[in-house]
């Protein structure tokens, strides 16, 4: 058989498609045809997690400067403290925002898993950053704080000198230990505690150093003051004979009548 004899014959051995198999083959749906995947719901459709509903019924978008939140303590750093609002955004509070006073070491105020009333600072909600406080913001302008002026307040600070007091102005009152009660004080903590609310008299304003001086004394009440006695009067002594005589030679002879009278009294004491 000749080599043009077989290319014939090979083909001839492939089986040709039934015409049910064309069919199907045209039937079955081209890859092309399959659902992409950019035809799928975007991830940006989905709620995300900023805006679900919080504890609080607060969301991230809903946050503005000067809100007051609880939370807590997540997490602690050199620099601060994450705290936990469960709105699935943790919160930064400062170091320097810890306290009014000057903090060293943040876990000197704070601890992982302490529950803590927070105030909104900043809210960066592009980048989803929140910024917090737990100094309280001011309630009462400085401004308006005048000398005799009674107000209320909450002790923040006690020290061997006295007891410091928020009285809402952003910086603390002091009450120096002089000024806490009547007699002498060798603690101020005889007094007053911390968290106590007392109320204040306002001594002297110092707006350029924005320091205060309070009194919680000046505001107590008054022991009466015992009515004083009367003085006694002392009976005069009788005069001495000498001082009569001196009295007799001063005035001179008025008399013989008075002369005699001297005379006698003289000689009477001179008897005794």
């Amino acid at each position: 058989m000749t080599e043009q004899e077989t290319v014939p014959v090979a083909q001839e051995l492939q089986p040709s498609p039934s015409p049910d198999a064309q069919a199907a083959e045209s039937a079955e749906p081209s890859v092309s045809a399959e659902p992409s995947v950019s035809a799928e719901p975007p991830v940006s459709a989905e709620p995300s997690v900023g805006a679900e509903p919080s504890v609080h019924g607060k969301s991230l978008a809903e946050l503005q400067p000067g809100m007051e939140l609880s939370g807590k303590v997540k997490s602690v750093t050199d620099f601060g403290a994450f705290v936990d609002l469960g709105i699935g955004q943790d919160g930064l509070v400062h170091i320097s925002e810890l306290a009014r006073r000057r903090v060293e070491k943040v876990t000197d105020v704070v601890q992982v898993g302490d529950e803590v009333q927070v105030w909104v600072k900043k809210v960066d909600k592009k980048r989803g950053r929140i910024s917090l406080t737990m100094v309280k913001p001011a309630t009462r302008r400085f401004k308006d704080l005048q000398p005799e002026s009674v107000i209320d307040g909450v002790v923040t600070r006690i020290e061997s000198y006295g007891a410091f007091v928020d009285i809402g102005t952003g910086r603390d009152g002091l009450v120096h230990v002089s000024e806490l009660a009547e007699g002498y004080i060798s603690s101020p903590s005889e007094v007053v505690s911390v968290g106590d609310r007392v109320e204040v008299k306002v001594l002297k304003v110092d707006r350029k150093a924005r320091k205060v001086d309070l009194s919680i004394k000046e505001l107590a009440p008054k022991a009466p003051q015992a009515a004083e006695p009367e003085p006694v009067k002392e009976e005069e002594p009788a005069p001495t004979v000498m001082a009569l005589a001196f009295q007799a030679a001063l005035k001179g002879d008025d008399g013989k009548k008075k002369q005699r009278g001297v005379d006698k009294l003289i000689a009477t004491s001179l008897r005794r």
